[in-house]
């Protein structure tokens, strides 16, 4: 059970104000709204249009809100607490990761293959049939279940690897001989994986070709993505579903790129930038811009 001090400690200057008992002490779930009850830690969404009387009306005896709800007398006589944050659903988030989420412990699977020059770090939890190269891991990383560590991977600390991933395959590059034949550059880089990144299920990056593929720092690739050779993507980029990233793109720091977008090769999306749904960008993005359709261009609002 968790105690509402230990929710202040964590929180800290994310709390604007507190009513009510500061020492509830059985704080239990995180529930859907609608399903709570006197155990679970209720939050109501900043968008919201009826937040007093969901904090009013629910059987939470602990609850998160923004400053557009007031601790009222019913709040008082029902002995409820009320913690007010900016932002609720980013607490909730915060919260929800530090005290209710359920990790895999450290630990190796006996199927699992280690290459004897492998470097891996310390509290790894790597799942069954997971196969790691001559890479190097770092610490807190946590790998399911049938992944592929090619050789010269570096994996960077507190990092998420789902099942089915491929990290460090051959990029696609080829030339052609006189007479037609494809003659393949070769692929001599690294992939480099930086602290605090989550890589979702059956997500293949390939390795650079004479320079390496990088994913920035708290950077989030979602399920059956294909991150080609040299791409370099910034720091806390988001990238959902079923995206294709040809060889050699920059991406800037802070881009969404929405589900089922490809984007060529040699393409600079700017820091900010959003990628619409299932957009084919031919040309570059500026910083902070919305592109949409096929191909991509600016969406302007009317």
């Amino acid at each position: 059970m968790i105690n509402v001090k230990d929710i202040l400690a964590f929180l800290g200057n994310d709390v604007i104000s507190i009513f009510g008992n500061n020492s509830y002490s059985e704080i239990r779930y995180l529930r859907a709204i609608g399903s709570a009850d006197e155990f679970t830690l209720e939050w109501i969404h900043a968008l919201s249009r009826d937040k007093q009387t969901i904090a009013e009306n629910t059987f939470a005896k602990v609850v998160i809100a923004d400053c557009d709800v007031h601790y009222s007398a019913k709040m008082i006589s029902q002995k409820k607490t009320l913690i007010q944050v900016k932002n609720p659903k980013l607490t909730i988030a915060k919260l929800g990761n530090h005290f209710f989420m359920q990790r895999p412990g450290p630990g190796v699977h006996a199927s699992v293959n280690i290459h004897p020059e492998a470097v891996i770090g310390t509290n790894a939890f790597i799942g069954p049939n997971t196969i790691i190269g001559k890479s190097k891991i770092g610490n807190d990383v946590t790998i399911h279940g049938n992944v592929s560590i090619y050789d010269n991977v570096e994996i960077g600390n507190k990092v998420i690897i789902h099942s089915g991933v491929v990290l460090g395959t051959d990029g696609f590059g080829y030339e052609r001989d006189g007479d037609g034949t494809l003659i393949k550059f070769p692929q001599l880089g690294k992939v480099v994986i930086s602290d605090s990144v989550e890589i979702g299920a059956n997500t293949c990056i390939a390795k650079g070709a004479l320079q390496d593929t990088i994913i920035g720092e708290g950077t989030k690739i979602n399920n059956l993505c294909h991150i080609a050779h040299n791409v370099r993507i910034g720091k806390n980029v988001l990238i959902t579903g079923q995206i294709n990233i040809s060889g050699s793109c920059l991406v800037d720091d802070e881009v969404w790129i929405s589900p089922n977008a490809t984007i060529r090769d040699h393409i600079h999306i700017g820091k900010g930038a959003h990628v619409g749904i299932g957009a084919v960008v031919t040309k570059n993005i500026p910083a902070g811009e919305t592109w949409i359709g096929n191909p991509a261009k600016k969406y302007e609002k009317k």
